[in-house]
């Protein structure tokens, strides 16, 4: 029996995807996963699993931000597959990979012919910056969502190319839309994907009007399901939410065209990850990249790549809509990432770019279409380099994913490797030293935590981890100092005054521990911490007075 040629090609799509994978399978929890996955008790019972509905991704006492019921869902039924194991955690990621890479093949050979989808799920399935989506296993939502997003764009575009949308399509795509958004928020950006869609690759049979015309039930559908979904977030994270929402400390107080220019910067980051990712890492924070308040050579780089892109997608609209259609998704799928909307808790991560990928991934099978219009009429010998080169590129896929994959063992391993991959970055430096102080290193951790602070001496989450290990180790003198300035620039953050009440108890200034405590208290931020501390405060004063003063009686009898 001979398999057809759409079949074969779906076959080696997975083998591919599982390739650049499957060296992952032995990992265990590293980076979000030991907070989100192993400490989570949300997620490791299935007793009440209805109740992820209303609970925030992260827990409470690490920010209690972010939602994806959905995701969280399918962790707390792969902890009860494994009873914790993260074995089927990985082996969930890895064979949610290929569904996803399969699913990518189904939109692209609507749009490309045969061969030319083949190469580009092919690269998209040994894509090396996919490798932190899929070996860390907090990137399902990744996989989650962008599995939903590229189910919804198949079922548009073969809709399309059939006709009108049906009932049953629009019903199908708003359901994928309604999942995507509960494995990740990012997934929103699904009608304007459509949206250009529409505008670029489906057939002009009709005049635009009339086509939009076509769609727009499905896309205000769509759109009250983001409205409903922005509510019943906003409503979660209303009741769960701890700390304030992270963002990135590099964006605070600045204004916002210097964040503009520094995320035109990191075009040229984008564009390497994205076309040549030969170097990776699970951390860009200062000072690998650095906060660009006037123009530079990258920003104008970053600009003149950009302003590029938006000519060819307009000048190719006509002659080539799917390279066009390539852009805007490209666009679309970057503009959360971007920070030029919202600013985010990063300024870029090789999972953010995953959907990304997918769009770039169907630009070069498009360029691929003009390099060799038609494979099956070239020679034998450029036959040959052409499916030479191709393996070439495919075998280089294979193993930089396949050798990267172990990096996300654990947080030893990632920490100690993310070191060497930036050593230019304080969050590397202090992500290590935690490592290094949950090994007992103490000396080692502080020196690390002494280059991060000269690195970057702006993040108060540095502030605070320092403080904190000070005050573990204890040297509260060290730690009241740090708690001080936290306090001073951060009066309404409730760890840091913590943090100074319980260190000045230590030391036994119980006058001062109590004024800062007080304070607290009129600022209107959370008050049980600081009651409580104020009670032990009392009670260490008492207990000390009346040692001091067992102490001094028999000196008094005499």
């Amino acid at each position: 029996m001979r398999l057809r040629p759409d079949v074969i090609a779906v076959i080696s799509i997975v083998l591919l995807a599982i390739a650049a994978s499957a060296t992952g399978i032995t990992n265990g929890f590293a980076f979000d996963d030991v907070y989100i996955i192993e400490k989570n008790k949300a997620i490791q019972s299935l007793a009440r699993w209805w109740e992820l509905a209303v609970g925030s991704y992260w827990p409470p006492e690490r920010g209690g931000d972010l939602y994806r019921p959905l995701t969280m869902l399918s962790f707390a039924l792969q902890w009860a597959a494994g009873g914790g194991s993260p074995l089927p955690f990985h082996i969930t990621s890895i064979l949610l990979y290929a569904v996803v890479c399969v699913a990518f093949y189904r939109v692209v050979v609507v749009l490309l012919p045969l061969p030319a989808a083949w190469l580009a799920a092919a690269l998209f399935a040994v894509h090396p910056v996919h490798v932190e989506s899929v070996g860390n296993v907090v990137g399902q939502a990744e996989l989650w969502a962008a599995l939903f997003m590229l189910l919804a764009l198949g079922a548009f575009l073969r809709a399309r190319m059939r006709g009108d949308l049906s009932v049953k399509d629009a019903g199908l795509i708003a359901l994928f839309y309604v999942l995507g958004l509960l494995s990740k928020e990012h997934s929103i950006v699904l009608p304007a994907v459509l949206l250009a869609a529409e505008l670029t690759v489906t057939p002009r049979t009709f005049p635009l009007r009339n086509r939009l015309k076509g769609i727009r039930p499905t896309l205000l559908l769509m759109i009250a399901i983001a409205l409903v979904f922005y509510v019943g977030r906003a409503a979660v994270l209303a009741q769960t939410r701890g700390i304030p929402p992270d963002t990135t400390s590099l964006f605070v107080n600045q204004p916002y065209w210097f964040r503009a220019m520094t995320m035109l910067a990191v075009v040229l980051e984008w564009v390497r990850l994205l076309l040549w990712p030969a170097r990776l890492s699970a951390d860009y924070s200062p000072r690998y990249i650095e906060l660009v308040t006037s123009p530079n050579i990258d920003m104008i780089a970053g600009t003149l790549i950009v302003v590029g892109l938006i000519v060819v997608a307009i000048r190719a609209r006509n002659s080539a809509p799917v390279l066009t259609f390539g852009i805007l998704w490209l666009a679309i799928s970057m503009a959360i990432p971007s920070n030029l909307i919202i600013p985010t808790g990063f300024l870029l991560a090789e999972r953010t770019l995953f959907v990304a990928s997918a769009a770039a991934m169907l630009c070069v099978g498009w360029v691929a279409t003009k390099l060799v219009p038609d494979f099956t009429k070239l020679a034998e010998v450029p036959r040959r380099v052409t499916l030479t080169a191709i393996a070439g590129v495919l075998l280089m896929g294979v193993v930089a994913s396949a050798m990267r994959q172990p990096v996300w063992r654990d947080n030893e391993t990632l920490f100690t490797r993310t070191v060497e991959d930036v050593p230019e970055s304080y969050r590397a430096r202090m992500a290590y030293a935690g490592v290094l102080f949950e090994r007992g290193k103490k000396v080692e951790g502080f020196k690390q935590l002494d280059i991060a602070n000269n690195l970057y001496p702006d993040d108060p989450a540095l502030l605070e981890f320092a403080a904190e290990q000070y005050a573990i180790a204890g040297r509260c003198s060290v730690a009241v100092r740090l708690y001080k300035q936290l306090v001073e620039r951060y009066p309404i953050h409730l760890n840091s005054r913590i943090g100074l009440v319980g260190c000045l108890t230590v030391l036994r200034d119980h006058a001062t521990a109590r004024s800062v405590a007080r304070a607290g208290l009129t600022l209107g931020i959370p008050q049980t911490g600081l009651r409580q501390l104020l009670r032990i405060n009392d009670s260490v004063e008492t207990a000390e007075r009346m040692q001091r003063a067992k102490g001094a009686a028999p000196a008094a009898g005499n």
